[in-house]
Protein backbone atom coordinates (compact mmCIF):
# COMPACT_ATOMS: atom_id res chain seq x y z
CA UNK A 1 0.00 0.00 0.00
CA UNK A 2 2.71 2.25 0.68
CA UNK A 3 4.58 1.77 -2.75
CA UNK A 4 1.49 2.63 -4.30
CA UNK A 5 0.78 5.61 -2.96
CA UNK A 6 4.56 6.44 -3.14
CA UNK A 7 4.00 5.83 -6.81
CA UNK A 8 0.54 8.19 -6.75
CA UNK A 9 2.21 10.96 -5.26
CA UNK A 10 5.19 11.09 -7.94
CA UNK A 11 2.06 10.66 -10.96
CA UNK A 12 0.80 13.68 -9.74
CA UNK A 13 3.75 15.94 -9.56
CA UNK A 14 4.33 14.67 -12.97
CA UNK A 15 1.51 16.04 -14.09
CA UNK A 16 1.60 19.16 -11.96
CA UNK A 17 5.09 19.72 -13.14
CA UNK A 18 3.72 19.18 -16.78
CA UNK A 19 1.21 21.52 -16.47
CA UNK A 20 3.27 24.58 -15.44
CA UNK A 21 5.20 24.69 -19.06
CA UNK A 22 6.30 28.28 -20.25
CA UNK A 23 8.07 28.41 -23.45
CA UNK A 24 10.89 31.42 -22.22
CA UNK A 25 12.71 33.25 -25.07
CA UNK A 26 16.40 34.11 -24.52
CA UNK A 27 18.16 36.93 -26.14
CA UNK A 28 21.34 35.64 -28.15
CA UNK A 29 24.09 38.11 -28.56
CA UNK A 30 24.31 39.87 -31.61
CA UNK A 31 26.70 38.83 -34.68
CA UNK A 32 29.70 40.83 -35.07
CA UNK A 33 29.78 39.82 -39.09
CA UNK A 34 32.73 38.06 -38.97
CA UNK A 35 34.03 37.52 -42.66
CA UNK A 36 33.76 34.06 -43.61
CA UNK A 37 35.47 32.22 -46.00
CA UNK A 38 34.65 29.00 -48.32
CA UNK A 39 37.25 27.62 -50.34
CA UNK A 40 38.80 24.10 -50.99
CA UNK A 41 41.38 24.20 -53.72
CA UNK A 42 42.02 21.08 -55.43
CA UNK A 43 44.62 19.94 -58.01
CA UNK A 44 41.86 19.19 -60.35
CA UNK A 45 42.45 21.25 -64.05
CA UNK A 46 40.17 24.04 -64.44
CA UNK A 47 39.41 26.96 -62.36
CA UNK A 48 39.16 27.31 -58.90
CA UNK A 49 36.71 28.66 -56.73
CA UNK A 50 37.13 30.83 -52.83
CA UNK A 51 33.57 32.41 -51.26
CA UNK A 52 33.18 35.32 -49.05
CA UNK A 53 30.28 36.14 -46.69
CA UNK A 54 29.48 37.27 -43.42
CA UNK A 55 28.04 35.51 -40.42
CA UNK A 56 25.05 36.14 -38.96
CA UNK A 57 22.54 36.45 -35.78
CA UNK A 58 22.24 32.88 -34.15
CA UNK A 59 18.70 32.72 -35.33
CA UNK A 60 18.92 34.69 -38.32
CA UNK A 61 17.85 32.90 -40.93
CA UNK A 62 18.33 34.60 -43.67
CA UNK A 63 20.73 34.04 -46.80
CA UNK A 64 23.92 35.16 -45.33
CA UNK A 65 25.29 38.66 -47.25
CA UNK A 66 28.25 38.32 -49.96
CA UNK A 67 31.41 40.41 -49.66
CA UNK A 68 32.07 42.46 -52.44
CA UNK A 69 34.99 45.02 -53.60
CA UNK A 70 37.62 42.24 -51.59
CA UNK A 71 41.22 41.67 -52.95
CA UNK A 72 41.83 37.97 -53.20
CA UNK A 73 45.31 35.81 -53.87
CA UNK A 74 46.50 32.79 -53.01
CA UNK A 75 50.36 32.37 -52.59
CA UNK A 76 52.73 29.14 -52.47
CA UNK A 77 56.10 28.39 -50.66
CA UNK A 78 57.87 28.64 -53.81
CA UNK A 79 56.27 32.47 -54.49
CA UNK A 80 53.85 31.57 -57.14
CA UNK A 81 50.90 34.32 -56.77
CA UNK A 82 47.15 33.23 -58.13
CA UNK A 83 45.23 36.61 -57.91
CA UNK A 84 41.27 35.71 -57.62
CA UNK A 85 38.61 37.66 -59.32
CA UNK A 86 35.20 38.33 -58.56
CA UNK A 87 33.02 37.09 -60.91
CA UNK A 88 29.72 37.97 -61.67
CA UNK A 89 28.26 35.97 -59.10
CA UNK A 90 28.00 38.13 -55.38
CA UNK A 91 31.06 36.95 -53.43
CA UNK A 92 32.39 34.52 -55.70
CA UNK A 93 36.23 35.06 -56.32
CA UNK A 94 37.39 33.05 -59.49
CA UNK A 95 41.29 31.99 -60.47
CA UNK A 96 41.07 31.39 -64.11
CA UNK A 97 43.79 29.08 -65.60
CA UNK A 98 45.39 29.88 -68.94
CA UNK A 99 44.81 26.39 -70.62
CA UNK A 100 42.72 23.80 -69.85
CA UNK A 101 45.62 21.38 -68.89
CA UNK A 102 47.14 24.37 -65.69
CA UNK A 103 46.70 23.22 -62.56
CA UNK A 104 46.94 25.54 -59.36
CA UNK A 105 48.13 23.09 -56.78
CA UNK A 106 50.49 20.43 -56.46
CA UNK A 107 50.86 17.88 -53.27
CA UNK A 108 53.33 18.79 -51.06
CA UNK A 109 52.77 22.61 -51.33
CA UNK A 110 52.25 25.21 -48.67
CA UNK A 111 49.58 27.76 -49.70
CA UNK A 112 48.54 30.89 -47.97
CA UNK A 113 45.71 32.79 -48.68
CA UNK A 114 45.60 36.47 -48.39
CA UNK A 115 41.97 38.65 -48.13
CA UNK A 116 41.76 42.54 -48.49
CA UNK A 117 38.41 43.79 -47.43
CA UNK A 118 37.38 47.10 -45.49
CA UNK A 119 40.76 48.23 -44.46
CA UNK A 120 41.26 44.98 -43.10
CA UNK A 121 43.57 41.97 -44.02
CA UNK A 122 42.88 38.61 -43.49
CA UNK A 123 44.99 35.33 -43.89
CA UNK A 124 45.03 31.39 -44.19
CA UNK A 125 47.20 28.48 -44.30
CA UNK A 126 47.17 24.82 -45.57
CA UNK A 127 49.18 22.36 -47.03
CA UNK A 128 48.38 19.93 -49.57
CA UNK A 129 48.50 16.74 -48.53
CA UNK A 130 48.64 13.00 -50.67
CA UNK A 131 45.53 10.87 -51.60
CA UNK A 132 45.66 7.57 -52.79
CA UNK A 133 44.35 6.63 -55.57
CA UNK A 134 40.25 5.11 -55.54
CA UNK A 135 40.68 1.56 -57.07
CA UNK A 136 37.26 0.22 -58.02
CA UNK A 137 33.50 0.84 -57.58
CA UNK A 138 31.28 -2.20 -56.98
CA UNK A 139 27.74 -2.92 -56.75
CA UNK A 140 25.06 -5.65 -55.53
CA UNK A 141 21.49 -5.73 -56.44
CA UNK A 142 20.21 -5.66 -52.45
CA UNK A 143 17.16 -4.48 -50.87
CA UNK A 144 17.12 -1.10 -48.63
CA UNK A 145 19.08 -1.16 -45.23
CA UNK A 146 17.27 1.30 -42.69
CA UNK A 147 19.84 3.98 -43.50
CA UNK A 148 19.16 3.94 -47.21
CA UNK A 149 14.70 3.55 -46.24
CA UNK A 150 12.52 6.49 -46.94
CA UNK A 151 9.32 7.58 -48.89
CA UNK A 152 10.99 8.94 -51.98
CA UNK A 153 13.96 6.37 -51.99
CA UNK A 154 13.89 2.96 -53.53
CA UNK A 155 13.21 -0.46 -51.67
CA UNK A 156 15.31 -2.15 -54.16
CA UNK A 157 18.34 -1.58 -56.25
CA UNK A 158 22.04 -1.63 -56.36
CA UNK A 159 24.55 -0.98 -53.64
CA UNK A 160 27.80 -0.18 -54.49
CA UNK A 161 31.28 0.42 -52.25
CA UNK A 162 34.56 1.76 -53.56
CA UNK A 163 37.65 0.65 -52.70
CA UNK A 164 40.83 2.59 -51.63
CA UNK A 165 43.86 1.29 -49.26
CA UNK A 166 45.47 4.39 -47.18
CA UNK A 167 48.77 4.53 -47.32
CA UNK A 168 51.46 3.82 -45.01
CA UNK A 169 52.33 6.75 -42.30
CA UNK A 170 49.83 7.35 -39.34
CA UNK A 171 47.59 10.51 -39.82
CA UNK A 172 46.07 11.02 -43.64
CA UNK A 173 43.04 12.23 -43.20
CA UNK A 174 40.20 12.24 -45.99
CA UNK A 175 36.82 13.42 -47.19
CA UNK A 176 34.69 11.37 -49.49
CA UNK A 177 32.51 12.87 -51.78
CA UNK A 178 29.58 11.30 -53.70
CA UNK A 179 27.31 12.18 -56.90
CA UNK A 180 24.62 9.99 -58.54
CA UNK A 181 23.86 11.60 -62.64
CA UNK A 182 26.35 14.58 -61.48
CA UNK A 183 24.25 15.40 -58.42
CA UNK A 184 26.18 15.92 -55.41
CA UNK A 185 24.72 14.36 -52.17
CA UNK A 186 25.05 17.13 -50.28
CA UNK A 187 22.94 17.01 -47.04
CA UNK A 188 24.41 17.03 -43.40
CA UNK A 189 24.11 13.32 -43.30
CA UNK A 190 26.75 12.94 -46.40
CA UNK A 191 29.50 14.30 -44.46
CA UNK A 192 31.74 11.58 -44.50
CA UNK A 193 35.50 12.37 -43.28
CA UNK A 194 37.45 9.86 -41.65
CA UNK A 195 41.48 9.26 -40.17
CA UNK A 196 43.46 7.11 -42.30
CA UNK A 197 40.61 3.63 -43.04
CA UNK A 198 38.49 4.27 -39.97
CA UNK A 199 36.38 7.44 -38.62
CA UNK A 200 38.43 7.69 -35.60
CA UNK A 201 42.17 8.90 -34.52
CA UNK A 202 43.91 6.08 -32.81
CA UNK A 203 42.06 3.02 -34.43
CA UNK A 204 45.14 1.62 -35.65
CA UNK A 205 44.05 1.36 -39.36
CA UNK A 206 47.73 3.21 -40.95
CA UNK A 207 47.89 1.65 -44.08
CA UNK A 208 44.73 -0.61 -44.47
CA UNK A 209 41.80 -0.72 -46.73
CA UNK A 210 39.37 1.63 -45.73
CA UNK A 211 36.59 -0.19 -43.56
CA UNK A 212 33.18 -1.24 -44.99
CA UNK A 213 30.85 1.50 -43.05
CA UNK A 214 33.33 4.19 -45.33
CA UNK A 215 33.25 2.08 -48.29
CA UNK A 216 29.05 2.27 -47.96
CA UNK A 217 29.46 5.79 -47.24
CA UNK A 218 28.63 6.11 -51.07
CA UNK A 219 25.55 4.56 -51.34
CA UNK A 220 23.02 6.96 -48.93
CA UNK A 221 20.07 5.16 -50.84
CA UNK A 222 20.25 1.94 -53.40
CA UNK A 223 21.24 3.17 -57.22
CA UNK A 224 19.06 2.12 -60.16
CA UNK A 225 19.77 0.36 -63.61
CA UNK A 226 22.00 2.69 -66.18
CA UNK A 227 22.30 5.38 -62.67
CA UNK A 228 26.38 7.31 -62.77
CA UNK A 229 27.74 6.67 -59.48
CA UNK A 230 31.04 9.11 -59.42
CA UNK A 231 33.44 9.18 -55.99
CA UNK A 232 35.78 11.86 -55.36
CA UNK A 233 37.92 11.45 -52.39
CA UNK A 234 39.73 13.94 -51.33
CA UNK A 235 42.84 14.94 -49.21
CA UNK A 236 42.18 16.52 -45.64
CA UNK A 237 44.43 18.21 -43.05
CA UNK A 238 44.08 16.66 -39.68
CA UNK A 239 42.85 20.20 -38.10
CA UNK A 240 40.82 20.37 -41.30
CA UNK A 241 39.13 16.64 -39.88
CA UNK A 242 38.77 18.36 -36.32
CA UNK A 243 36.75 21.03 -38.04
CA UNK A 244 34.47 18.93 -39.84
CA UNK A 245 34.25 16.57 -36.62
CA UNK A 246 32.99 20.26 -34.55
CA UNK A 247 31.01 21.35 -37.13
CA UNK A 248 28.71 17.92 -37.08
CA UNK A 249 28.32 18.18 -33.89
CA UNK A 250 27.28 21.69 -34.03
CA UNK A 251 24.51 20.59 -36.77
CA UNK A 252 23.42 17.66 -33.99
CA UNK A 253 23.10 19.60 -31.31
CA UNK A 254 19.59 19.67 -30.55
CA UNK A 255 17.15 17.87 -28.55
CA UNK A 256 16.12 17.78 -24.65
CA UNK A 257 20.19 17.33 -23.43
CA UNK A 258 22.03 19.63 -26.39
CA UNK A 259 24.81 21.11 -25.09
CA UNK A 260 25.66 25.17 -25.38
CA UNK A 261 26.73 26.47 -28.49
CA UNK A 262 30.01 26.58 -29.49
CA UNK A 263 32.05 28.61 -32.09
CA UNK A 264 33.50 26.35 -34.62
CA UNK A 265 37.39 26.30 -34.95
CA UNK A 266 39.13 28.27 -37.86
CA UNK A 267 42.21 28.70 -39.71
CA UNK A 268 41.15 32.25 -41.07
CA UNK A 269 42.19 34.90 -38.74
CA UNK A 270 42.36 38.72 -38.93
CA UNK A 271 46.07 39.99 -39.26
CA UNK A 272 44.93 43.06 -36.37
CA UNK A 273 44.15 40.54 -33.51
CA UNK A 274 42.25 43.28 -31.41
CA UNK A 275 39.98 44.25 -34.53
CA UNK A 276 36.03 43.24 -34.04
CA UNK A 277 35.82 42.00 -37.29
CA UNK A 278 37.85 38.68 -36.82
CA UNK A 279 37.41 35.33 -39.87
CA UNK A 280 35.62 32.23 -39.44
CA UNK A 281 34.98 29.19 -41.92
CA UNK A 282 38.11 26.93 -43.23
CA UNK A 283 40.18 27.42 -46.05
CA UNK A 284 41.63 24.02 -47.20
CA UNK A 285 43.77 22.24 -49.89
CA UNK A 286 42.92 18.81 -51.03
CA UNK A 287 44.36 16.24 -53.57
CA UNK A 288 41.43 14.55 -55.35
CA UNK A 289 41.05 10.64 -56.49
CA UNK A 290 37.60 10.52 -58.57
CA UNK A 291 36.24 7.71 -60.10
CA UNK A 292 32.91 7.02 -62.16
CA UNK A 293 30.99 4.02 -63.31
CA UNK A 294 27.29 3.22 -65.21
CA UNK A 295 25.74 0.99 -63.18
CA UNK A 296 25.04 -2.13 -65.36
CA UNK A 297 22.83 -5.24 -63.68
CA UNK A 298 25.14 -7.47 -66.34
CA UNK A 299 28.39 -6.41 -64.24
CA UNK A 300 26.27 -6.09 -60.76
CA UNK A 301 28.00 -8.43 -58.20
CA UNK A 302 26.96 -11.54 -55.55
CA UNK A 303 28.11 -11.39 -51.32
CA UNK A 304 30.64 -8.10 -51.67
CA UNK A 305 32.82 -8.01 -49.17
Amino acid sequence: MAIFKHILLLFVGLIALSSCEEVVSLPSPASDNYLVVEANLTNLPGAQKILLSKSQAYFDNSSAPKISNAEVSVKDNLGNIYAFKESKELGTYVWEPANTSEVMTKVGRAYTLNVKWSNEAYQASATMNRVPPIDSILYQYDQATGRQSGTDKPKNGYDAQFYARDPKGDGDCYRVKTYRNDKLFNGTQNLVFFYDAAFQKGAGTDGLMFIIPIRRSISPELYQANDKIKVELYSISEDQFNFYSQARLELNNAGLFSRPAANIPTNFYNVNAASKLQGAGWFAVSAVSTMETVVDPNKARKNIK
